[in-house]
């Protein structure tokens, strides 16, 4: 029996990086043959200072040497590392990244925040076995970071909505550490900090949502885990009345002496509290009394992304259609016409198929170009005039679950030329890389296309048939309807794709009898 290959992850993180290494299978988890964790407060120096001093990046470059070391017993096939807010929000990140390539020969991928939350429920919901049956009812799950916290929404077996708070344990330790010293109630104030946060959530959360489960996630949980007895490797349950426990401990101990008979990192004992807080916080919003607490990392879900893309491993739950159901929601916010926008996607989706030969993307590639149609026209919410420009703008304000801010940019883009004129050159498009732009040319061809056949947003063509032959793209359609605007609009709108693959779009219409 062949030996099965092993593979890494290293995560960066805001107080502490964490190396996992497993053996991957198609048709199971990832088996882990060892962790490693190492304190390092990143992030006390970036929310505090705005950058990393060095005595803490070297710290760093010393623990991830070590980890390199440690990878050459096991004959890794690859190794990802990745970083998060700490490094993604320090002012000195790339000359921090430039040290940690040449120090320890890994490159740091610096994750936005959109495609480290994406990650985290990866984990969570290939880790935690009743995922599936939880979320077919109101289900919030909230991310607690070191910077940031994501709250997202389920119900009914779908992805609803995600809206990021920076609301971090780490973050508002530090920001409020100034006024420990003037309150004889720091936890209150703790406390009412956070309040004043989800007072915003609660204007912008979905409406109707009757919320039956609460899951948890987070780098401080296996200690609060720890301090209420329970495993903190395990999947845990965590009930209401624990939890209250839990905070009246941490309101009368003081973290040293917590670290000291718990042995808890010092750095993590200061973490517990307003992690601890922020829970009860949710669990009185929401009135849930049982609280899901997998155990579920970023390396984990980096280890079960390798087993997907090298072993065809696939996950209990499709974060790719969280993504799309995340678009669909923001084009619901903004009042796109459903009927359109489903008569142009399904079309897009073909052409894009049809035509794979000509234009060479990827399923990645694909994705992109579904999120452009959904959002194509958000922005005759904003103004009529123009409005490709209003989604464009639009679009690059967002955050997409799972999506990337390079993606963001190019379905920006991608939306925003789906009419008017296509310039490489124009300001901001111009400064993306070459291929990056020939990526948005390709798509926004496409989109181009499949929007002109519904130029009257009235869906005339009943099917549709995409063949191609020498220098020809033909669209053989069915229809009882006159679609002399459609052939006008394609006419106008096919040009960039003839520019692009040197094939002519072209109408064939066979007439259904009413």
């Amino acid at each position: 029996m062949a030996r099965k290959k092993v593979y890494a992850a290293i995560d960066v993180g805001s107080t502490e990086i964490m190396l996992k290494i497993a053996e991957l299978d198609k048709d199971a988890l990832p088996r882990v043959l060892e962790t490693l964790h190492r304190t390092l407060p990143l992030g006390t120096d970036t929310y505090a200072r705005g950058e990393i001093s060095q005595p803490v990046l070297d710290a760093c470059l010393q623990v991830l040497e070590g980890f390199v070391r440690n990878l050459e017993g096991y004959r890794v096939a690859e190794c990802r590392a990745v970083a998060t807010s700490a490094m993604r929000e320090a002012a000195n990140r790339d000359y921090a990244l430039d040290q940690v390539e040449r120090h320890s020969q890994l490159a740091l991928n610096i994750l936005d925040n959109a495609e480290e939350r994406a990650f985290h429920l990866l984990a969570a919901s290939s880790r935690l076995p009743e995922f599936g049956s939880l979320i077919s009812q109101g289900t919030l799950i909230v991310d607690v970071g070191s910077g940031s916290i994501q709250v997202s929404v389920y119900d009914k077996g779908q992805f609803i909505f995600s809206q990021n708070m920076l609301l971090g344990s780490l973050r508002i330790r530090d920001l409020l550490a100034d006024l420990e010293r003037r309150t004889a109630d720091f936890a209150g104030l703790m406390d009412e900090y956070i309040a004043s946060d989800l007072d915003n959530y609660r204007l912008l959360e979905p409406k109707g949502i009757a919320y039956q489960h609460l899951i948890f996630l987070g780098g401080e949980l296996p200690y609060l885990k720890k301090l209420a007895g329970l495993n903190p490797d395990e999947n845990a349950v965590l009930s209401k009345e624990q939890l209250d426990r839990l905070v009246q401990l941490l309101l009368s101990e003081r973290p040293a002496d917590l670290a000291s008979h718990s042995a808890i990192p010092v750095e993590h004992a200061t973490l517990l509290l307003p992690t601890a807080l922020i829970l009860r916080k949710f669990v009185l919003y929401t009135g849930v009394n049982r609280l899901q607490l997998p155990s579920a990392d970023l390396c984990d879900a980096i280890l079960i992304d390798f087993a997907s893309q090298h072993y065809g491993f696939k996950p209990p739950h499709d974060i790719r259609q969280d993504t799309l159901n995340a678009s669909r929601y923001i084009a619901r916010r903004y009042h796109v016409n459903v009927h359109h926008t489903a008569f142009v996607e399904k079309t897009a989706l073909l052409l894009f198929d049809e035509t794979i030969r000509l234009h060479r993307l990827d399923a990645q590639a694909r994705l992109l170009l579904q999120v452009a149609v959904q959002l194509h026209d958000t922005g005759k919410y904003i103004n009529m005039s123009k409005h490709h420009i209003q989604s464009r703008n639009l679009i690059l304000a967002s955050e997409i679950i799972g999506l990337s801010q390079r993606e963001i940019a190019l379905i920006a883009w991608t939306a925003g030329f789906h009419i008017g004129p296509f310039a490489m050159d124009l300001p901001g498009f111009a400064d993306l890389p070459q291929a990056d732009r020939i990526e948005v040319a390709k798509l926004t061809a496409l989109l181009r296309i499949a929007n002109a056949l519904d130029s009257g947003h009235q869906q005339k063509i009943g099917s549709l048939d995409v063949t191609l032959e020498p220098g020809r793209l033909v669209l053989q359609v069915k229809t009882r309807h006159d679609i002399l605007l459609e052939i006008w609009a394609l006419e106008r709108q096919g040009r960039l794709f003839q520019q692009l693959f040197a094939h002519q779009p072209v109408i064939k219409i066979r007439s259904i009898r009413a």
